[in-house]
């Protein structure tokens, strides 16, 4: 009998109490070797890097506006920049050569600090949530990544 869960990693997650009934999702990832406070974000339809951080987990690498319009939950239009991440490895799970989008989070971080929650390094989106044929169990507080 097959086992479906044997081929998966489990990564632990953080349930972040936001107000007296929100939740945000949070774990570590490694983004070039460096460990990355990462929020996970259903309704993002890209992976996210905090501009500010960028030259803490790119380096030298090029940073590039981003074309195409991008917008948040209640906003215009934001300041959008790409950019690659040579490794970023979630879990077992190691994504190579992986455009990643560039946005300041400062504000999120702010509020996020008046709380003394952790700051937001990277959001992880819809584009690898997808790709990783990701599941969130929230009692068991893990993602389940194939």
């Amino acid at each position: 009998m097959y086992c479906w869960h044997l081929n998966m990693n489990h990564i632990p997650l953080e349930l972040i109490h936001i107000e007296p009934d929100g939740f945000h999702v949070m774990f570590h990832a490694s983004v070039n070797g460096l460990k990355a406070n990462t929020l996970i974000d259903t309704g993002a339809s890209k992976t996210i890097l905090d501009f500010s951080r960028a030259a803490h987990y790119l380096g030298d690498m090029e940073i590039k506006p981003f074309s195409k319009l991008f917008t948040g939950v209640g906003s215009n239009q934001i300041k959008t920049y790409i950019s690659k991440i040579h490794t970023m490895r979630i879990g077992q799970k190691e994504f190579s050569n992986l455009d990643v989008l560039l946005i300041d989070l400062a504000a999120i971080n702010q509020t996020y600090a008046i709380y003394d929650l952790p700051r937001i390094d990277m959001v992880l989106g819809g584009d690898l949530l997808v790709q990783m044929k990701a599941l969130i169990d929230y009692p068991g507080k893990k993602l389940i990544v194939h």
